[in-house]
Order: structure tokens, then C-alpha cells, then sequence
């Protein structure tokens, strides 16, 4: 497979540098746009780019900010490649707060596309 972790880190400067710099839903284009996948802090998952479009438009911050702390990337039997990271996000005048989320790319049609995004807040109490 072609460099993966340099994929993997131009991807995540590139989704985080759009999801922080808003609209956010313009993040929904990076995703695979019948079978992409997205939990936001929650069970229940968006399918497909409109879907998760519409979920990223209902979360109620108007300003966010990510730090990444770590990032795992891995490539896959299947030549997708895993991203798993770390980090602390700051939303409106909220402290920061700290974070997990994990991507799975696939190579299609010339892009690296999302096909399972999982995100949760790390909660302590």
C-alpha cells in the first residue's frame, strides 16, 4: 500500500481543519455517500452523507476547536486504512474536553473516503 500514514495524517489535518473551520457538515462530503458510517458521541449511528450531514448539523456548539494528542494508523488485510486518535477538543466557551475517535478509509473512485467514523467524548466521573 502506498505511504499510509502520510494518507492517514493528511487526512485528519484535512478533516479536522474543515470540521473545525465550519460549516461542519461540509464534512459529510468525506464520506462514502450511500454505506458511510458516523457515531457522534452516542449508539445510534447517520448512514450515508445526507444523514450524517443532518447530524452534524444538529450539534448545538457554534465554535470547536480539536488538539490531536496521538494518532494509530494502520493499514488493512483489505487496503483500507485504520486511524485511531486522541485528543482534547475545545466547543464554544466549554473547558476543553478530552476525546476519542477512530476513521476506517477506503480508496474509492480516487479518494480516500470515510466508511465508519466513531466518536466519544471521555467522560470522568
Amino acid at each position: 500500500m502506498a505511504d499510509y500514514k502520510a494518507i492517514g495524517k493528511a487526512f485528519l489535518d484535512f478533516y479536522y481543519g474543515r470540521f473545525d473551520a465550519g460549516p461542519r457538515e461540509n464534512v459529510a462530503s468525506l464520506y462514502e455517500p450511500v454505506n458511510g458510517m458516523m457515531n457522534f458521541n452516542s449508539p445510534d449511528f447517520a448512514k450515508g452523507a445526507q444523514e450524517i450531514a443532518e447530524k452534524l448539523r444538529s450539534l448545538t456548539f457554534q465554535t470547536i476547536a480539536h488538539t490531536i494528542s496521538t494518532m494509530d494508523i494502520q493499514p488493512t488485510y483489505d487496503s483500507c486504512i485504520l486511524i485511531i486518535v486522541t485528543g482534547a477538543l475545545k466547543a464554544d466557551n466549554d473547558p476543553p474536553m478530552q476525546f476519542t475517535e477512530t476513521f476506517l478509509l477506503r480508496f474509492i473512485n480516487n479518494s480516500w473516503l470515510i466508511i465508519n467514523n466513531v466518536f466519544r467524548l471521555i467522560l470522568h466521573g
